[in-house]
């Protein structure tokens, strides 16, 4: 088996992420839509999905085919791993890898069971039916190639295939992967891509980007016209908008991605594009896990959080000679791998990270106590995002008197470096995973910064 897939992928049978796009798609039109949990939520929910499939199939035309992405229905994921953990508090990646994405797999199922009872030709293509091809980093698997023929040949005779989200396979031994908490919109769009579409349909509960988390903030607004940079820059601080990678995988694609609502007209919200300016937002990450090292410490939990993709930022400490390690993985043990697996001394504080987005790109990062998350997120909101409002004096003072911001690649995980107190040096943060890349003029900024 590894022999074969070694030379299968000598032979360009499993392109690479960059290369997705090398093969265009022949015959008609597929289209490729993402669903997420909550659109499955009751058994009242499928329903009216299942006709706006119909309707799609039948304003596409005969040979028109839908590949549908789908997430396990809301908050079951969490359930098989409470249930794990009931049974065992470490449990090995592998065994995670094995259970979890049993979640996504059931959500295919029922959907394309609710599809066929709408008479509808539907079927579900699992693990290495899917044809996405990963590493074995086991609970985190990274994309390494597609090779579509498999579901290709399921196209034909189904008019709609049903993908559970997150789920691959690894390319040398063939075995089920899972790349990881919210990866289906990885999934969506390493299959747009191969399949030589140009566009994404992503469903949920809202119909796109909010400035602020609807949960904390009632008033907070849709977002029309979201740049690939600031989606990066959001979901990265722990916003709830794509998952960092495959926002990374869109942009190198060049595709465009449309947000819709999963009910009701199925309205368009926000559209991803490569363009468009930066708007004003307030990221609270109620999940983020906050630990504070030396400075020497904290640099070596940011490149062993790096290496396992991980997505974090780094903040001042509150001592001299200390730093701050932010995880914004919320799904993430992040105190069993820093402390137990890699065996850092690093203390864990009770505070949750708060970005604030401006309109000239420019990042601002604070951590406050739990009680206190969302009444500071809607003191932000109603400053810097509500439309028009005037700047307190106080407020004002301080917007016009700070440094012109650093390029977003030097910024996205770290604080501006006029503002990194001297105790922590002089020297800049540079990033240990450089993902720059040009697409219409925008940059792709590096996902996780380590210090020199």
């Amino acid at each position: 088996m590894h022999k074969q897939a070694t030379n299968m992928h000598a032979r360009g049978a499993w392109p690479t992420p960059n290369e997705l796009r090398a093969r265009p798609s022949t015959g008609d039109r597929t289209s490729v839509m993402s669903f997420g949990g909550s659109s499955f939520e009751t058994r009242e929910h499928f329903g009216p999905v299942c006709q706006w499939l119909r309707r799609r199939l039948e304003e596409g035309g005969p040979r028109h085919r839908i590949v549908c992405v789908v997430s396990a229905p809301s908050g079951l994921t969490e359930q098989y791993r409470n249930r794990l953990l009931e049974l065992n508090r470490t449990p090995s990646d592998r065994l995670l890898d094995a259970g979890l994405p049993l979640a996504d797999s059931l959500g295919a199922v029922l959907f394309a069971a609710a599809l066929q009872a709408h008479g509808i030709s539907a079927t579900v293509a699992m693990g290495n039916q899917i044809g996405l091809r990963t590493d074995t980093n086991y609970t985190r698997a990274r994309l390494q190639g597609v090779n579509l023929a498999a579901l290709r040949r399921q196209l034909v005779p189904h008019q709609v295939v049903v993908v559970p989200g997150g789920q691959a396979s690894a390319a040398r031994s063939g075995e089920t992967t899972w790349m990881g908490r919210n990866s289906s919109d990885l999934s969506a769009i390493a299959l747009t891509a191969a399949l030589g579409e140009e566009e994404l349909e992503i469903y949920s509960d809202v119909p796109g980007v909010l400035d602020c988390d609807p949960t904390m903030v009632v008033d907070a607004a849709l977002i029309p016209r979201l740049s690939y940079a600031q989606a990066i820059e959001m979901s990265v601080s722990g916003a709830k908008v794509l998952h960092h990678g495959a926002i990374e995988h869109a942009l190198q694609n060049r595709l465009r991605i449309v947000c819709r609502r999963n009910h009701g007209n199925f309205e368009t919200g926000t559209v991803l594009v490569a363009d468009a300016a930066f708007q004003p937002a307030v990221v609270p990450d109620a999940r983020s896990q906050t630990f504070e090292a030396s400075i020497g410490t904290a640099r070596d939990a940011a490149q062993q959080l790096a290496a396992a993709d991980v997505p974090h930022v780094l903040m001042p400490g509150t001592q001299e000679g200390t730093r701050r390690v932010v995880v914004t993985c919320g799904f993430f043990d992040a105190w069993h791998f820093l402390a137990t697996e890699r065996q850092l001394p690093v203390v864990k504080q009770d505070t949750l990270l708060l970005t604030r987005v401006r309109l000239d790109g420019g990042v601002k990062r604070e951590l406050v106590a739990p009680s206190a998350l969302a009444a500071r997120a809607r003191e932000l909101h109603d400053i810097h995002c509500a439309p028009a409002s005037p700047l307190p004096q106080a407020q004002a003072e301080t917007h016009a008197s700070s440094p012109t911001p650093q390029p977003l690649s030097v910024r996205l995980g770290v604080q501006d470096r006029a503002k990194v107190p001297s105790h922590l040096g002089a020297a800049p943060l540079a990033c240990s995973r450089s993902r720059v890349a040009s697409h219409g003029g925008a940059l792709v900024p590096p996902i996780i910064a380590t210090p020199r």
